[in-house]
């Protein structure tokens, strides 16, 4: 999270305080509610120089829309493997929870390997329902296991909302990363995502960009960008936990029509049983 402080008091030392947002229930959060703190020390006289140029291209013609759930879930443990119950804790986007492939996905790619992944990632989840409510009934709670990716053009504009859901009484914030890219934040609000009236307040002048964004807890973000960087890109919860149980996809960025604006190759092109990174 960043934050914006105007230093406009009198200079001297200042208390931050912060503390943890996640979610209330339990079994999820058994981390210490404690409250961190930080002095910060100012003085006074600044000069403000001239800021340097920094243009914001928010793009205005969308040619791709994507409305991503981001969710805790429950997968079924085959034949009892499971220590307690039938089931365990999953992550997921759009109800689908990521499982590596035999085969990087990025080598893959660039080597034009099938089977590694499917390139059917939703658009939208397979259900809609009241994404924010209590009490949600359990069979909305078990995910797909999959290795999704989606695939885009080079050079489309894409606009992505992300929404928290409450499945498993388990909404928490969650810190999402998309490899390659800056995009700009147009819009962000607690509840669920209304495609008529949100759009509407989005803010398309002066909008942060950003490489990793905050899907607050039982609310949604709208995101925006050019997708000029061709190649295979991770996205992923940054919650290393959440990331490992499966809240994670990728983007494949199409080559253009120039060398320029082709993917380069990995700088190590991987044997087998190796790992391109």
């Amino acid at each position: 999270m960043d934050v914006l402080v105007r230093a406009n008091q009198s200079p001297g030392r200042y208390y931050m305080a912060a503390q943890r947002f996640a979610s209330e229930y339990k079994e999820f959060s058994k981390f210490a509610h404690v409250v961190a703190t930080a002095i910060i020390p100012y003085k006074g006289n600044f000069n403000l120089t001239s800021p340097p140029k920094h243009p914001v291209d928010v793009p205005r013609n969308v040619t791709t829309r994507m409305f991503i759930t981001a969710s805790m879930n429950e997968l079924p443990c085959p034949d009892d493997s499971c220590y307690l119950g039938d089931s365990k804790i999953a992550t997921s986007l759009n109800n689908i929870s990521w499982v590596d492939s035999s085969v990087d996905v990025l080598q893959a790619y660039y080597r034009n390997i099938n089977g590694a992944y499917a390139s059917d990632f939703p658009d939208f989840p397979p259900l809609m329902f009241i994404f924010t409510g209590h009490d949600l009934p359990s069979s909305l709670s078990e995910a797909t296991e999959g290795t999704a990716v989606k695939v885009v053009n080079y050079n489309e504009t894409a606009e992505i909302v992300f929404q928290g859901t409450n499945l498993l009484a388990g909404s928490e914030y969650h810190p999402m990363h998309l490899h390659g890219y800056s995009f700009y934040v147009v819009g962000l609000s607690l509840g669920n995502f209304d495609n008529e009236t949100d759009p509407q307040v989005y803010n398309l002048v002066d909008p942060p960009q950003v490489n990793t964004f905050g899907v607050p807890k039982r609310g949604w973000v709208a995101i925006r960008f050019r997708a000029n960087n061709p190649g295979m890109w991770y996205w992923h919860c940054d919650i290393d936990r959440h990331m490992s149980w499966g809240m994670s996809a990728a983007f494949a960025v199409k080559n253009g029509d120039t060398e320029g604006t082709s993917m380069r190759p990995p700088r190590c092109i991987a044997s087998k049983g190796q790992t391109i990174w």
